[in-house]
């Protein structure tokens, strides 16, 4: 028998309930202190104290880290941000050669302009975002959309900020 275009009609229905079976669901953005499932990933190197490259299902991939921003190493000669090398120690001396859990939030591109994922980073079920924040190696950073945890995020920038904590004191 002939395909005919109502067959094609009845047909995309079913196929797109069969691969949406088949598709994984988008996990869902952390509120303060919840813990997501997501993908295991080592840190291979820390670029800084935003961004590092990790090693995962068989290649190595940039990642921003969602949620903060750090001052910049400078790059081609130019200087430093203030405070630049020692947000980048501290992220290397929390995350490199550790298996850390990688995630997606809805409210963000999958990469950035850049082509670095962009991921919520987690050491031993804690943001290592939100511990930087808290230590003063840098700045909540809200891209376009509020992104899972937020608030906790902001609250800790603004208890390092009280205490003086790392960049809080040394940089004016």
């Amino acid at each position: 028998m002939p395909n005919t275009p109502r067959k094609r009609i009845i047909a995309a229905p079913v196929l797109t309930i069969v691969l949406a079976g088949c598709t994984p669901a988008a996990e869902p953005a952390p509120s303060s202190g919840d813990v997501v499932m997501g993908h295991s990933a080592e840190v291979t190197a820390v670029i800084d104290g935003d961004t590092i490259e990790i090693w995962a299902a068989g290649g190595t991939e940039r990642v921003r880290i969602i949620g903060i921003d750090t001052p910049e190493i400078g790059r081609d000669g130019a200087a430093d941000e203030c405070y630049a090398q020692e947000a980048r120690e501290y992220v290397n001396a929390a995350l490199y050669g550790r298996t850390v859990t990688i995630y997606p939030d809805t409210s963000q591109d999958d990469v950035d302009r850049y082509g670095r994922l962009l991921r919520h980073v987690l050491v031993d079920d804690r943001s290592i975002a939100k511990e930087a924040i808290a230590a003063g190696m840098g700045y909540e950073y809200t891209y376009d959309e509020p992104y899972g945890g937020q608030d906790a995020y902001k609250a800790a920038q603004e208890a390092a900020a009280a205490a003086g904590a790392g960049l809080w004191s040394a940089c004016k």
